[in-house]
C-alpha cells in the first residue's frame, strides 16, 4: 500500500474539519492517499497535550505530512495544501487574480469573529432559551471542556493554550452551571441580541457577494468548501434537520431580529451546492 500523502485531524463536531473533507471529495483523491484521525472535539479532547503538540491553539482541523517542515492549522492553508496536491482535476484556487480576491474575500467574510456560528451554538437571548442548551446536551459540552482545560492546564502549566483558554471557557461554564440568573446572564443575553443584529447583517452581505450558480461564478471554488460548513452548522445549531431546511435559522434569527430572511441567492447557491457529490457524502445530514 502507497504511504499516505498526509493526516488529517478532523472530528464530526466541527465545522471547519469539513473545509478539508469537502477538498479532498471534490479533488477527487482515494482514501488510500490519505489518512484522517478523529480528535474527540465533544469531550474536549482537542485540548489534550498530545493534540496540542500538533496544533497549539487547539482548534480543528489540523494536517501533518512528511512533505511539511511544521502542521497546518488553519482551514484554508490545509485547503491548499490539500488541493495543490490532488490527484486529478481543477484547482479550487483559480489562478485568476480578479476571482481568487473573490474568493479570498468570500472566505474571509464566514471566517470573522463576528459571525461565528458559537452564538449560535453557546449563547441565548433568555433564561428560556439557555435552558434548552443545557438540557440539549451544550451544557455538558461546555463543562467537558472546562473540566479537560482544568485538568490538562494543571499538569501543563507551561502551556500558553490552557492559561488563555481555561478562563474564557469557564466564564461560560459558569453561566450554564449557575443556579440563578444574575446580573452576568442579563449581559450575556444582551449581547447575544447584539450579537444577532450582526450576525443577520453578515448573512444579507454574504447574499449580495454570491455570483452563482456557485460562490465566485460557475465553477466550485475554495469559497464553496467554506461557506458549506458554516452555514451547515448554524443550521444544524438552530435545530435543522433537513438539509434544504432554513426555517429553523431563518425563525431564530428573526426572533432578534423581525423581518429576517435567507436571502433568495443563498438558498439558490446552496441547493446547487447541494446537488454536489463532495456535499451529499460530507452532508447526509446537517452537523
Amino acid at each position: 500500500m502507497a504511504t499516505p500523502k498526509f493526516t488529517l485531524y478532523t472530528d464530526f463536531a466541527s465545522q471547519w474539519a469539513y473545509v478539508p473533507h469537502l477538498v479532498i471529495d471534490e479533488n477527487g483523491y482515494d482514501p488510500a492517499e490519505y489518512e484522517t484521525k478523529q480528535v474527540g472535539l465533544l469531550e474536549g479532547e482537542n485540548f489534550s497535550p498530545a493534540y496540542v503538540k500538533i496544533n497549539p491553539n487547539g482548534t480543528i482541523p489540523s494536517l501533518t505530512s512528511p512533505t511539511l517542515a511544521k502542521p497546518l492549522v488553519d482551514s484554508v492553508d490545509i485547503a491548499k495544501y490539500i488541493d495543490a496536491n490532488r490527484p486529478s482535476g481543477p484547482s479550487l484556487f483559480p489562478t485568476d487574480p480578479k476571482q481568487l480576491a473573490k474568493i479570498d474575500q468570500l472566505i474571509a467574510h464566514v471566517h470573522q469573529d463576528k459571525l461565528s456560528t458559537n452564538l449560535v451554538l453557546l449563547q441565548a437571548s433568555n433564561a428560556q432559551e439557555l435552558g434548552a442548551k443545557k438540557t440539549g446536551g451544550i451544557g455538558t459540552f461546555v463543562g467537558n471542556r472546562q473540566r479537560k482545560l482544568v485538568e490538562y492546564g494543571a499538569a501543563n502549566p507551561d502551556v500558553p493554550l490552557y492559561a488563555m483558554r481555561t478562563p474564557q471557557n469557564g466564564q461560560l461554564n459558569d453561566l450554564y452551571t449557575a443556579d440563578k440568573v444574575g446580573p452576568e446572564h442579563e449581559e450575556f443575553f444582551k449581547a447575544t441580541e447584539e450579537g444577532y443584529q450582526v450576525y443577520a447583517a453578515g448573512l444579507r452581505e454574504l447574499d449580495s457577494m454570491l455570483e452563482l450558480p456557485f460562490a465566485a461564478g460557475d465553477k466550485v471554488t475554495a469559497a464553496d468548501v467554506h461557506i458549506v460548513p458554516w452555514l451547515a452548522h448554524a443550521m444544524w445549531a438552530t435545530g435543522g434537520k433537513d438539509v434544504g431546511d432554513f426555517e429553523p435559522l431563518r425563525a431564530r434569527v428573526a426572533k432578534s431580529v423581525p423581518g429576517f430572511d435567507v436571502g433568495e441567492k443563498t438558498r439558490k447557491w446552496w441547493a446547487n451546492m447541494s446537488e454536489r457529490e463532495s456535499f451529499k457524502k460530507n452532508y447526509p445530514k446537517l452537523h
